[in-house]
């Protein structure tokens, strides 16, 4: 008994001694392998992949995963792998491999996976008895994706333990799968995808499936069907995962009869993508096609690029309670009155209408036997009065609505989510508009995509999106944020993307940061790539836990924000900005920032100085407690205009402090020279010229108090109105308004052809009429914006206005034509705004009124 005690420590040790080895030396067997160790069990792993090999090497033992894809293998020598009984895993997929025999996998019954994907396994080179997987009693997983060029069905049926089955499917006339299958009693996953591999399967009857009604996911995408007959999936009752996408010639009237064979299946997930070619006209999601649905608890639907561009109405009803994901990325989409019916869907938690009226372009269209396509109409499909500039349509009549009384489309009803929605993605949805004031009918939204659309103008405000914590409105070219935009609802909205915008137009003139004034719960904002030029101090002041700004590729030359407020900072992203140099206020910020925790900021790809001005931020470089990310990227110009590289602060430093310090007295002398002589000059100007001084002096007074005490008395003026107009106008002006102002209301006029001196140059004349007029009319028309005099009439105008007549209203518009708000200047919209206009009328009555209020408005 003690000699066996002894025999088996000394085998212990000797096991301990070799394992030890292996460890050490796992590829000794072949040193082009790479080897490393599978925890917790210590045996290894062999990777032999991508090295030329031509046949399989010896593999040792101990090994337990093997894999030798991407090799020039043609063949498994019988025993090969004899003694390697614990191996788990073999990968010989894009190898060569056109034989097998009933001794190739001898030695592997503990294999588990198997992987013969893209070789030569087709019925003309090797023909699969019984007995070729007969020893892979407990495999579970077997790819023999792209092998078969013809319909064979290799005999698996000795796999008992198989769960999950890869492999090419090519009917030729046999429409369904072999009886060997009605044995596999373990088969859960059937691949039979043509994206994969090869796979031809034009017509689904009710025999296809027959022998393998237990299988509970099964992928038939791409495989050429034409026909789904009614009852061809019904026998499939524990699915719970079904993919017929890519399979062109189904269209929507097949899915019908995909959705009524399953209707009481287990089925969870379901993908019918690309039902339709994309050279098909877009199409109607009917609720004959889906009624099916109502009796399911599918949780995730996918129907990718399917042209569709609007969904029947009450379709969406058909829907299962139980729909938490839709995807309809792809299609034309356009909202419509189904848009009122998806708040049936009362547990759809993720919408990903993403990448509308975005199709890729199909090379190789699939021929169908009958290229029908679906032209049916919507009922309830809006007309093109109903469009807004966006595209996005809504029918109100449930509102109460009538046609041409829809001012703004989200103005007059509440926006309809489904009551869970947390995650919607609407991005690269070509959606076009301003965004008004919208309110949401559900309160539960987390996270918000509408980035790569325009979205030019954010005007709000946004209710009822308080649980919204991710918002992406990334490349919209949006160029304005009211100040309103973000209302108190957004109170916990922590990540906010504004990549990719035009808002440095808006953003510096937030000088008491009312845009983000609410967003108090913000953890990260990006605001990269929107040719900021700077901000203002407290622009972020409410952003007290912030722990991400990125600020990147802007236009900055110098920081003013605040973030000493921001006790969570940790990461300030300044990277690829002008910025030249830090100022002290600044770095102190920092500084405080960086004592309480790890604070990082990214200077890489400014436009650094170092010279005798930025020696201070330099030195400040040097001892810093805040980490310069990147700092090995970082360069700076020298005072010789040429770049020299900032990864070492102390040694940049060393040599601006020698050069600097050598020029110091010779600049302080110059300074010091420069202001005595400036002190001189204008010493000697002013006591040359002391007594002519004085005297201007005393005259600009006396004349001011005369011209004050003048305008208090209101004297009396040359003219009652001077007349602004284009000379194509004239004929009004001379004939009519000469008669109704001057010959009936003895209002004296000015008018440039009979009052202006001759001699003096037009600006003066211009100057002179205006300063001696009580008003000014102005004739507005097209012919009067495109004449530079006019304009300039107009302008002086206004400055007497302003600067003259203390702000009198002396300025007085009188629109001659029909004018648009867009096709006005800037300035002529200021004044519209903000003073009084009349438009000249085209009928009698407003003939006589128009009349009767110019006269009392010059007067």
């Amino acid at each position: 008994m003690r000699s066996k005690y002894i025999y088996v420590i000394i085998c212990y040790n000797t096991l301990t001694a070799i394992c030890g080895n292996i460890l050490h030396h796992p590829c000794s067997f072949l040193p082009s392998c790479r080897c490393s160790s599978e925890h917790p069990s210590n045996a290894v792993k062999a990777d032999c992949s991508h090295i030329q090999l031509e046949r399989i090497p010896n593999v040792p033992s101990y090994v337990i995963k093997l894999i030798l894809k991407y090799n020039l293998i043609d063949e498994i020598p019988n025993g090969i792998f004899s003694n390697n009984t614990i191996l788990k895993e073999i990968d010989l997929s894009h190898n060569r491999i056109h034989r097998l025999t009933e001794m190739s996998f001898n030695g592997l019954q503990n294999l588990l996976k198997l992987s013969l994907q893209n070789n030569d396994l087709s019925k003309g080179n090797n023909s699969f008895g019984a007995q070729t997987f007969s020893q892979l009693k407990n495999l579970k997983y077997l790819n023999l994706k792209n092998n078969f060029v013809e319909n064979y069905q290799p005999d698996i049926s000795k796999l008992v333990s198989i769960e999950s089955l890869h492999i090419d499917f090519i009917s030729n006339g046999i429409p369904f799968l072999s009886k060997q299958y009605n044995k596999l009693h373990k088969l859960a996953i059937l691949d039979l995808s043509g994206s994969t591999g090869k796979c031809s399967l034009p017509i689904l009857r009710n025999d296809s499936f027959q022998f393998i009604s237990q299988v509970q996911h099964l992928d038939i995408s791409t495989c050429k069907i034409q026909q789904i007959q009614q009852g061809a999936l019904t026998i499939l009752k524990n699915i719970t995962y079904l993919d017929v996408s890519n399979n062109t010639c189904i269209k929507f009237e097949g899915l019908k009869n995909i959705t009524s064979d399953l209707q009481f299946s287990n089925i969870r997930i379901l993908k019918v993508n690309n039902l339709h070619k994309i050279s098909d006209l877009t199409t109607v999601l009917k609720a004959s096609h889906i009624k099916g649905l109502h009796n399911m608890s599918l949780q995730y639907a996918f129907a990718d690029g399917n042209r569709l561009q609007t969904i029947e109405k009450t379709a969406l009803t058909y829907f299962p309670k139980s729909l938490k994901f839709v995807s309809l990325r792809g299609n034309p989409l356009k909202f419509g009155s189904y848009i009122f019916d998806v708040v049936s869907l009362i547990n759809l938690e993720t919408a990903d209408v993403s990448d509308l009226f975005r199709h890729k372009t199909d090379l190789h269209p699939e021929k169908c036997i009958s290229d029908s396509i679906c032209t049916c109409k919507e009922d309830s499909v809006i007309e093109p009065s109903y469009m807004d500039q966006s595209g996005i349509n809504f029918l109100y009549a449930k509102k109460g609505v009538r046609k041409g009384d829809i001012p703004n489309l989200f103005s007059l009803a509440v926006i309809p989510i489904p009551i869970n929605l947390k995650h919607v993605n609407y991005s690269s949805a070509s959606l076009r508009m301003d965004v008004p004031k919208i309110k949401l009918s559900g309160n539960k939204p987390e996270t918000v995509d509408f980035s790569n659309n325009l979205l030019y103008s954010l005007n709000g405000p946004i209710y009822n999106v308080e649980s919204l914590k991710i918002l992406n409105v990334s490349t919209n070219f949006c160029s304005n944020i009211s100040k309103f935009f973000f209302s108190s609802d957004f109170k916990n909205l922590e990540h906010l993307n504004f990549h990719n915008n035009l808002l440095g137009i808006v953003l510096p003139d937030d000088i008491n940061g009312e845009i983000f004034h609410n967003l108090e719960s913000l953890i990260e904002l990006v605001l990269s790539n929107n040719r900021i030029p700077n901000l203002p101090e407290n622009i972020f002041k409410s952003q007290r836990n912030l722990q991400k700004l990125d600020l990147s590729e802007n236009i900055f030359t110098s920081i003013t924000f605040r973030v000493s407020h921001m006790m969570d900072l940790q990461e300030l992203n300044l990277s690829g900005n002008r910025i030249t140099i830090v100022s002290d206020s600044i770095t102190l910020q920092w500084e405080s920032l960086a004592k309480k925790h790890n604070f990082s900021v990214d200077l890489t790809d400014n436009m650094m100085e170092c010279n005798c001005i930025s020696i201070k931020f330099i030195k400040w470089m040097t001892f810093t407690n805040v980490r310069l990310k990147n700092i090995k990227k970082y360069k700076c110009m020298l005072w010789n205009r040429t770049f020299t590289a900032l990864h070492n602060p102390k040694e940049t430093y060393n040599l601006l402090k020698k050069h600097c310090t050598s020029y110091e007295p010779l600049q302080i002398a110059l300074v010091s020279g420069i202001l005595l002589i400036i002190i001189i000059i204008v010493g000697a100007v002013v006591y040359r010229y002391r007594w002519k001084l004085r005297y201007l002096y005393y005259i600009v007074k006396v004349k001011y108090s005369r011209l004050h005490s003048e305008k208090e008395e209101e004297y009396s003026y040359m003219y009652g109105a001077f007349v602004s107009y284009a000379d194509e106008d004239r004929m009004f002006v001379h004939n009519t308004l000469l008669q109704k102002l001057e010959v009936e209301n003895d209002i004296q006029l000015c008018l440039h052809k009979r009052n202006f001196l001759p001699g003096n140059d037009i600006a003066t004349n211009i100057t002179s009429a205006i300063h001696n007029s009580r008003k000014t009319l102005v004739i507005m028309s097209y012919n009067f914006l495109k004449s530079y005099w006019c304009m300039f009439e107009y302008n002086m105008a206004r400055m007497e206005s302003i600067y003259e007549r203390r702000n009198e209203n002396v300025l007085f518009l009188m629109f001659y034509e029909q004018m648009s708000s867009k096709d006005l200047p800037l300035n002529v919209l200021e004044m519209i705004q903000s003073k009084s206009y009349i438009e000249y009328p085209n009928d009698e009555y407003g003939d006589t009124v128009f009349w009767d209020q110019l006269v009392n408005a010059l007067k």
